[in-house]
């Protein structure tokens, strides 16, 4: 099986993101870039300060990655607003390579808390009876824990209402969720 560093360089190639060419510093590149967030969204990385901490204790990782050196928090966190429709066809692409690989038998659908507590569009929610102020990531992965589809709402949001979105177009046998995703319309839509 691919390592998360090889299986990022592979997706995020020229066709997903062109490198632009212009004056001035090169600065870090916007295919390093896609291929950090990405690389943070299959380790499960949500934090910028936990992405950084994380490079400096493996810096081969960054040199993988083709980043030229490891970049602040903040300059990820611009990166993410930035390149998000970018790293969307990244992770559209990731998630089919992945569904050629494997087959999709189980799918597993959860959500987590993003924090972000300087972000005027961030709201507060709940979380396994905790509060916090950010955003929430849908996930659904496959039986390897791969992930196929995502999704980014305000932590507000109640996760039910983004089940079908997630499963839809994968044809798995089954669906695991947690009590969140229980509804009628989720179990119709599961079948």
């Amino acid at each position: 099986m691919l390592e998360a560093t090889e299986l990022t360089r592979v997706v995020v190639d020229k066709s997903v993101v062109p490198e632009r060419r212009g004056r001035g510093r090169r600065g870090y590149g916007r295919r390093p870039a896609v291929r950090l967030l990405v690389y943070a969204q299959l380790k499960g990385i949500h934090r910028d300060a936990r992405l950084v901490k994380h490079l400096r204790k493996n810096p081969e990782v960054a040199e993988s990655l083709g980043l030229n050196g490891i970049p602040d928090r903040t300059t990820i966190g611009r990166w993410r607003k930035r390149l998000s429709r970018v790293f969307k066809k990244a992770f559209q692409k990731l998630s089919e390579y992945v569904q050629m690989l494997v087959p999709t038998e189980d799918l597993i659908v959860d959500s987590t808390p993003l924090e972000d507590y300087r972000d005027p569009d961030s709201r507060w929610g709940k979380y396994s009876r905790e509060w916090f102020k950010g955003f929430k990531g849908h996930f659904s992965v496959n039986q390897l824990g791969l992930p196929l589809k995502t999704k980014v709402t305000t932590g507000n949001r109640h996760d039910s209402p983004f089940l079908p979105e997630l499963i839809s177009g994968l044809g798995p046998n089954r669906v695991l969720a947690d009590a969140g995703y229980d509804s009628r319309s989720n179990r119709k839509a599961c079948r």
